[in-house]
């Protein structure tokens, strides 16, 4: 990862679970931001910085330009930017109560008791074929900022009874998933009564 994408480190203290879900703390525990490399970034915003001032500057040698069509065009150019601008940066929180990751506006967040497992995971670009919210090929939701280096944590969750995967880029996975790891215990699924057994699986 690049230098300009940050890790901020807030408590890794060990504690018990059974006290942190008694009080249900939202306490941030841990948070890193990743942010696109710069260069991409600079990129593009002096792209999109050229294409709005040309189409706002335009009347001034063109006299008969339409100033409709160009306030139009710029409008579409502004939103497009803000969506990049949205998808450049990338949010993971840990608290006491749970994960959330994702972008501004565009997150998921889950409780400590509907994740079933935790592991770091390396991909390559062809497997969700870009960046942003992304379908793998093996069915799972990947949230990543390009200059990640295909590191990210992967984590299966109980959504909506059903058995569900999402990736999230991270520059330090191996910090995540043990802090997600000392929560978990397993989760049966509503109206099954019967424990599992130790070689069996949830579902």
């Amino acid at each position: 990862m690049k230098k300009d994408a940050s890790s901020k480190i807030i408590d890794l203290k060990p504690h018990h679970r059974s006290s942190a879900r008694s009080k249900g703390t939202s306490k941030i525990e841990y948070q890193e931001i990743l942010t696109a490399p710069a260069w991409l970034r600079i990129l593009i915003y002096s792209f999109f910085g050229i294409v709005i001032g040309f189409y706002l500057l335009s009347p001034i040698w063109d006299a008969e330009t339409n100033d409709v069509l160009n306030l139009t065009l710029c409008l579409v150019f502004v939103f497009i930017l803000w969506v990049l601008h949205i998808f450049l940066s990338l949010r993971v929180t840990l608290s006491g109560r749970g994960i959330r990751f994702g972008y501004y506006l565009l997150a998921k967040e889950f409780r400590y008791t509907d994740i079933l497992s935790a592991e770091v995971f390396r991909y390559q670009l062809g497997d969700y074929l870009g960046w942003g919210i992304r379908k793998g090929t093996d069915g799972s939701i990947m949230y990543n900022v390009p200059g990640d280096q295909g590191i990210a944590v992967k984590i299966t969750v109980r959504e909506a009874d059903q058995r569900r995967i999402y990736a999230f880029s991270a520059k330090r996975p191996e910090v995540i998933c043990k802090k997600i790891q000392s929560y978990l215990k397993p989760v049966p699924f509503p109206g099954n009564k019967a424990r599992p057994k130790k070689e069996e699986a949830i579902f």
